[in-house]
C-alpha cells in the first residue's frame, strides 16, 4: 500500500464560506442579500401586479374590487410568497354574521399547513391563530395558493426561489469573500517559516507579524527583520484570481431560468433595445400569463364565486400588447383585402375566436349568403359614391360635409363619419372606405 501524506492545498476562500455556516440557508435571507435574486423576485411581482384586472358580476357587469385591501398589493405579495416559500396565504376576514369584510395577506414563513381528510388547516406560528379550508364543502377561511410539488399535492410546493437556492448561496459566498478579505487587512493566508524551536519566540513573531502586516493602515509600512530568520509563504492566490466569472455567470443564468426571466431583463446591458423588447413580450406571454391564470382560478374559486363575481386579467390593455395588437390588426386587414376568407385570415393573424364568437361569425356569414347580390352591390356603390365626394373635397382643400343616404345603415353611417373626421389626405379617405367595404359584412 502506498504511503499517504498530508499536504496544504490552495482552496478559494469563498468555498470555505459556502461549506461553513457563513452562508444563510433561508431563502428569505438570500432574497435580502443576493442582488440578482432580489431583482428576479421584484421583476416577477412587479410584472404580475401591473397587469390590468377587471371584476365582473353576472355575465358582463363590471364592478369594483369588493375589499378595502388593494388588490395590486395583495397580488404582489402573494406572488413573492409563492416564489420564495412555495405558497401564498390571504386570510378571509368575516364579521359575526359571516359577511366577508376583507382579505389580508399573511406571511408564508409564519404559517404551518396540515392536511387531513379533505380539510386543510393553517396555523400562524407567532400568534397561534388557526383557520381551515374544507375542500369537501367548499368553505374557505384562508385563500391558499400552493406551487407544484412532485412529492405531494396539498402542502406548500417548490417555488422558483427554492429551486435556485443553491445558485443564490453560491453568489452570496463569492461576493462575501472579498469583504472578509479586506476585513483581514487585504492579506492572504500566509505561512511563516521561523528558524527556531522556541514556542514563545514563534508566538511572539507571529503576533508581531499580524499587528504589523495585516492591518490596512499598515499596508505601506516597511517591516524589518533579520535576514534568513523568517520565511513568509503565501498560500491564498491573489484576489483577482478568485473572481471565477464562469461560476458567477452560470449561477446567474440558473436563477434567471428558474424564475422564467430572460437575462436581458435582469441585465440592461445584455442586449439591444429590439431584443430586449422581444424578450419582454416573451416574458409576459410565457411566464406572467400562466401565473395570472393560476391566480384567476384561485381567487375565483376560493373568494369571488360565492358572491357571483369573477376576476379576469386584461393583458391586451398593456402597452406592449397593444403595439402587438395594432400590428396584428393591420395584417388582418391586408389579408382580408387580398381576398383571403375571414376564418383563415383570423388564424394567420394570430386571433383565436371563442366558440360563441365563431358561432356569431358563421351566423352572420349565412345571412350574407342569403342576401340578394343587387342589394350588396347597391350598398357598395353608395359607399364608393361617398368616397369620391370625400376625396374631391379633400383635394380642393374643403372640409368634409354630411353625406345624405337612405341606403347605408345609420350605425354604419355614423361610424364612417366619425372615422373621416381625422382624415387629412385622399389616402386617409381611401383607407377608411376600403376597410369598411372589406368588413361591412362581418360582425
Amino acid at each position: 500500500m502506498a504511503d499517504t501524506y498530508k499536504t496544504i492545498t490552495n482552496v478559494p476562500g469563498w468555498v470555505e464560506t459556502l461549506t461553513s455556516d457563513g452562508v444563510p440557508d433561508s431563502v428569505a435571507t438570500l432574497y435580502k442579500r443576493v442582488p440578482i435574486f432580489f431583482r428576479a423576485v421584484q421583476l416577477r411581482c412587479d410584472a404580475l401586479a401591473s397587469v390590468p384586472v377587471k371584476i365582473y358580476k353576472g355575465e358582463d357587469k363590471e364592478v369594483e374590487w369588493p375589499y378595502p385591501t388593494n388588490l395590486g398589493e395583495l397580488l404582489w405579495r402573494w406572488e413573492a410568497s409563492c416564489l420564495l416559500s412555495g405558497a401564498a396565504f390571504g386570510e378571509i376576514i368575516k364579521n359575526k354574521s359571516g359577511y366577508r369584510k376583507d382579505v389580508r395577506y399573511r406571511n408564508p414563513f409564519d404559517m404551518t399547513v396540515k392536511y387531513d381528510k379533505g380539510i386543510i388547516t393553517f396555523k400562524q406560528n407567532s400568534s397561534g391563530a388557526s383557520w381551515a379550508n374544507d375542500l369537501n364543502t367548499g368553505k374557505y377561511e384562508m385563500l391558499y395558493i400552493s406551487e407544484y410539488d412532485p412529492s405531494q399535492d396539498i402542502l406548500p410546493g417548490v417555488g422558483a426561489g427554492i429551486a435556485s437556492k443553491i445558485d443564490a448561496k453560491l453568489l452570496y459566498a463569492i461576493s462575501k469573500f472579498p469583504e472578509m478579505y479586506f476585513e483581514g487587512g487585504a492579506m492572504p493566508v500566509t505561512l511563516l517559516g521561523i528558524d527556531t524551536n522556541d514556542r514563545n519566540e514563534i508566538e511572539r513573531v507571529q503576533n508581531w507579524f499580524k499587528r504589523s502586516a495585516t492591518a490596512i493602515k499598515n499596508a505601506f509600512r516597511v517591516v524589518g527583520m533579520r535576514a534568513g530568520s523568517i520565511t513568509a509563504t503565501t498560500l491564498t492566490p491573489p484576489l483577482k484570481d478568485l473572481a471565477f466569472p464562469e461560476l458567477d455567470t452560470i449561477a446567474k443564468k440558473n436563477i434567471a431560468m428558474a424564475f422564467g426571466i430572460k437575462q436581458t431583463l435582469l441585465d440592461s446591458e445584455a442586449a439591444n433595445y429590439a431584443t430586449a423588447q422581444e424578450d419582454r413580450l416573451s416574458f409576459y406571454e410565457d411566464t406572467i400569463k400562466p401565473r395570472a391564470r393560476m391566480f384567476e382560478d384561485a381567487l375565483n374559486t376560493q373568494l369571488l364565486a360565492r358572491d357571483g363575481m369573477r376576476l379576469e386579467f386584461k393583458f391586451e390593455e398593456l402597452d406592449i400588447f397593444q403595439e402587438d395588437e395594432g400590428d396584428r390588426a393591420e395584417l388582418l386587414n391586408k389579408l382580408v383585402l387580398a381576398g383571403i376568407p375571414i376564418e383563415l385570415a383570423l388564424d394567420l393573424a394570430g386571433y383565436t375566436l371563442t366558440d360563441e364568437q365563431a358561432a356569431m361569425l358563421n351566423a352572420r356569414q349565412e345571412q350574407l349568403d342569403e342576401r340578394e347580390p343587387e342589394q350588396v352591390d347597391e350598398q357598395e356603390a353608395e359607399l364608393r359614391r361617398w368616397q369620391r365626394m370625400a376625396e374631391k373635397r379633400i383635394k380642393e382643400g374643403k372640409g368634409l360635409r354630411e353625406f345624405e343616404t337612405s341606403i347605408i345603415e345609420p350605425s354604419l353611417h355614423g361610424a364612417i363619419s366619425g372615422a373621416l373626421e381625422s382624415a387629412k389626405s385622399v389616402e386617409d379617405v381611401r383607407r377608411v372606405f376600403d376597410q369598411v367595404i372589406a368588413w361591412r359584412g362581418y360582425p
